[in-house]
């Protein structure tokens, strides 16, 4: 648990300033909805709404995760080519290349859950995913 904490330490500065530029989309204001007298009206109007907005975000997650994964797997490489034969650097990479394969599990978990969600709902097929 002490190395996966060192190894958050170590790369999540690295990971945030990749994120920034996706970060700086969200400041972008959208338009306000019609009101009807004071009270706001909602824009989701069905269970196939939510599936939906669901399904983008869990998308979202999805190529998130796989870019983590490309990157845990150069990390893993760059320490296999400088470990200089230390079996302690060779184990550390190999510990590196088990997190890029539970990334991309978890990645593809994030690609089924909606779908086996509506599946469940019987909100028929997402037009998103």
């Amino acid at each position: 648990m002490k190395k996966v904490i060192n190894f958050a330490k170590e790369f999540a500065v690295p990971i945030l300033a990749l994120g920034m530029p996706f970060m700086a989309y969200a400041q972008i204001p959208s338009p306000t909805a019609p009101t009807q007298g004071n009270v706001p009206q909602s824009n989701i109007n069905s269970l196939q709404t939510v599936l939906n907005t669901v399904c983008i975000v869990f998308s979202w997650m999805f190529y998130f995760l796989i870019a983590l994964a490309v990157v845990f797997i150069v990390v893993a490489a760059f320490k296999y080519l400088t470990a200089g034969g230390d079996a302690e650097k060779v184990k550390g990479a190999g510990q590196t290349l088990l997190y890029a394969a539970i990334a991309v599990g978890v990645a593809l978990l994030a690609r089924a859950i909606p779908l086996i969600v509506a599946s469940f709902l019987g909100a028929g097929t997402l037009s998103t995913c």
